[in-house]
């Protein structure tokens, strides 16, 4: 299962208005600093294979099995809000860590 927070879909769903667009799709992809990196970008529709993990929030399989186990969070605490995932590709035997590039980062490193 993949988490969403609160804050998270609220600020999704306000983006989302904003672009005019029906949701985001987090996705995974190469490589980063540290492993394989992952983000969200906007989609118009949902596709057949995607799954509604939340409100606006729409995954394809692939990176659900990497991303399973984790929860992307808003995090308003700092300087410049961002959204940050927790305990990606934890399931996989990662850390579940971020480096703040989006990379799976080894232990020490991260949130």
């Amino acid at each position: 299962m993949i988490n969403v927070t609160e804050a998270a879909q609220e600020k999704i769903a306000s983006m989302c208005l904003e672009n005019n667009m029906e949701a985001v799709r987090p996705f995974v992809h190469g490589t980063g600093c540290a492993g394989m990196s992952h983000s969200m970008t906007f989609v118009e529709s949902k596709e057949d294979r995607d799954t509604e993990i939340a409100p606006h929030v729409y995954i394809d399989p692939v990176a659900y099995q990497f991303m399973d186990g984790a929860t992307i969070d808003y995090d308003t605490s700092g300087m410049s809000p961002t959204f940050v995932f927790h305990d990606v590709f934890k399931e996989q035997g990662g850390t579940g860590m971020c480096g703040g590039c989006g990379a799976a980062t080894g232990p020490g490193y991260g949130h």
